[in-house]
């Protein structure tokens, strides 16, 4: 009798071992993806090892059920996952929950087994009847990159906004391809994978894959196979789960918007970043990595310094679009003069109207969604707040109901004040959908729109509101953050941000980074082909660095902004792990964070400040404390994170949540 030790998705800190059947014991090796049973559910698992002889009494194991018809996972595979679980402090069936989504777990048919190195029937690959036609600046880049990839460096494409990106890794990507080797292209958000993968498809059809959340389980159970398979060469889209599919001969990886959080994976663990694990990925695959934004991380700069990764930049657009001038209007000074109507100062007002006179097309941003962000009682002062989470609930007029941004909690609005019953509820702050409509007042005969989270549920509603505007016909477009990110809109000349301090004033170190790459991007957006682009910036606060800054009257403030991370002890000058005790006992979250402050400098980490309540204390009816722990950016840590992920086990297994390198 033979036993495997095997990971199973789930909080389990060790492996688990099982018996394997007489029959089964020429099926399995070390990789197998096998099917196994734990208080009668089943779950897929991974074999990990084979052995002799079990640690405990053989008559207490149970047997494997099955193996499931798929390739082993190779030893590549399993070492990454590993690297994951340390870096990220999870156990290895948490970082392996990623690699068996729901699309294996619920496999209904069997495919056919390929060796590494053997192909599968497949679609041999042809290159593309035609690539894209690079600018000699897109061509020197691409020649730059390629010179680095060879040295084994991993390289940041820092380019302004429309200065041809997409068309360098769609050059690299084929080139890839032609070698027989598989590219994995990554990009933050949904919406904007649709846009890019209707521009890889004219090159790649039948070699593009595309895999995210929001696609069928039969669709990514056959993009699953394909990549499993090990057959034609192909270029994957993906969002950051993608990274754990399970790669054979990966040959280049790319990381588009490689600034954007987005790629942080916040609600469960693994709390992975998507930039840095496709870095971990490519060291383990031996395949380079290419970075590229037009506003770069922090992170990304400091390692250009420590020369982690080569630059190449791309400094002029594609199209040779003209560059856009940027105004900050003074909302304190146009109050005082009148030139205020509603969120609108007359100087925006007059520049939309000259936009649309010339048929061109307006952006207008504004980082809040919903009709009015609070709504308070004018008698009483009472704040109509989230009972599960103690923070002001946000109007949502287009179904007369209350919601909280945190938890999702919504009630209807009520007719009086639940405190004193006076009808005297009044809404405060102008979010999207109050901005759509004040809009359609000012301009009657423009066709207006809105892109946030309430207008963009379905992927169809959300490809119909994009295609509209991209076609222009969509005169403004009113959005959130969804909007600023790699959207190419040929008509598009003039966008605007509204209460520009909101993207300033967040309770986070990274605010003024954020708020710097928000703005670049937005401004990228218009004027990206012949036509002139303009931003308008409306703000109280106009002193602020970050609008100095992108005005270009302080031309070494990205320089000063990085410096003072260095000053205060902040990435990337140091990393930071973020330990959080919740519970919806306030007392016992006190309690239990008492026991982690003993914890957490026994096991060797000196620079902790905490426990303090986040921003939002209560969120999801649990009370919330954090500590915060920094770390020597150049030493791993490993055996101090191991150390501490088991002592913390010990305080509460459930009630403790550990994110390395938060992002907010």
């Amino acid at each position: 009798m033979k036993y495997a030790d095997v990971i199973i998705p789930l909080k389990f800190r060790d492996s688990v071992t099982y018996s394997i059947p007489g029959p089964l014991e020429t099926d399995i090796i070390a990789g197998s993806i096998v099917k196994v049973s734990i208080v009668n559910r089943s779950y897929t698992a991974v074999v990990i090892r084979i052995k002799d002889n079990p640690e405990f009494d053989p008559g207490k194991i149970k047997p494997i059920d099955s193996v499931v018809g798929f390739p082993p996972v190779t030893l590549e595979n399993m070492e990454f996952l590993k690297q994951v679980a340390s870096y990220y402090m999870c156990s290895l069936g948490e970082a392996f929950r990623f690699a068996a989504p729901s699309t294996v777990k619920a496999l209904k048919r069997e495919i056919k087994h390929c060796g590494t190195d053997e192909k599968c029937p497949g679609i041999e690959y042809l290159p593309p009847p035609s690539l894209p036609v690079l600018s000699p600046g897109q061509a020197k880049a691409a020649e730059r990159i390629k010179s680095f990839f060879r040295s084994s460096g991993n390289v940041l494409l820092h380019g302004v906004t429309g200065s041809g990106k997409t068309e360098i890794y769609i050059t690299l990507a084929a080139e890839c391809l032609q070698k027989g080797m598989n590219v994995l292209y990554l990009v933050p958000e949904i919406a904007m994978s649709r846009q890019i993968q209707k521009r890889l498809n004219i090159h790649f059809k039948d070699h593009l894959l595309v895999y995210h959340s929001k696609q069928t389980p039969a669709h990514k159970r056959k993009v699953y196979e394909k990549v499993a398979s090990n057959g034609s060469p192909y270029i994957l889209l993906g969002l950051r789960s993608s990274l754990f599919l399970p790669f054979r001969k990966l040959g280049l990886v790319i990381v588009d918007e490689e600034h954007d959080q987005s790629y942080k994976q916040t609600d469960q663990a693994p709390r992975y970043h998507g930039r840095d694990t496709a870095l971990i990925l490519g060291r383990i695959m031996q395949c380079p990595v290419l970075l590229g934004s037009a506003t770069p991380s922090f992170e990304s700069l400091y390692n250009v310094s420590a020369k982690k990764l080569g630059l190449v930049t791309l400094g002029h657009k594609y199209y040779e679009g003209k560059d856009c001038s940027v105004t900050i209007v003074d909302m304190r000074k146009e109050r005082r003069k009148n030139a205020v109507k509603g969120p609108f100062s007359t100087i925006l007002l007059k520049a939309i109207a000259s936009r649309l006179e010339k048929h061109e097309q307006v952006l207008i941003f504004r980082s809040r969604r919903a009709y009015a962000s609070a709504v308070e009682c004018e008698s009483c002062g009472t704040l109509l707040k989230c009972p599960r989470c103690n923070i002001p609930l946000s109007y949502h007029k287009f179904n007369n109901t209350l919601q909280c941004h945190y938890c999702g909690y919504g009630t209807t609005l009520p007719e009086a004040c639940p405190e004193c019953g006076n009808d005297t509820l009044k809404q405060i702050g102008d979010g999207t959908e109050k901005i759509e409509e004040t809009l359609h007042e000012f301009f009657p005969e423009a066709k207006i729109e809105r892109f946030d989270a309430d207008t963009a549920k379905g992927g169809k509603a959300e490809t119909g509101i994009l295609k509209r505007f991209a076609e222009g016909e969509t005169d403004i477009l009113v959005g959130t953050q969804m909007i600023s990110k790699g959207f190419d809109f040929n008509g598009l000349t003039l966008t605007a941000v509204l209460k520009a301090e909101t993207i300033t004033s967040v309770f986070d170190f990274r605010a003024d980074e954020r708020a710097l790459q928000l703005l670049t991007q937005l401004m990228g957006r218009a004027g990206r082909r012949n036509a002139a682009g303009e931003m308008i910036v409306q703000t109280n606060c106009t002193d602020h660095p970050v609008f100095r800054l992108i005005s270009g009257n302080e031309p070494d403030g990205i320089s000063r902004l990085i410096e003072e991370r260095r000053e205060f002890s902040y990435p990337p000058y140091t990393r930071i792990i973020r330990i959080t005790v919740k519970s919806d006992d306030k007392k016992r979250t006190e309690s239990l964070a008492a026991k982690v402050k003993q914890v957490i400098p026994a096991c060797g980490f000196d620079d902790v400040s905490g426990p303090a309540a986040p921003p939002a204390e209560k969120a999801g009816g649990e009370y919330r404390l954090q500590f915060i722990i920094k770390t020597d950016r150049n030493r791993n840590r490993a055996s101090e994170k191991e150390r501490l992920l088991e002592r913390l086990k010990t305080v509460s297994a459930t009630d403790i949540s550990i994110d390395v390198d938060p992002v907010s």
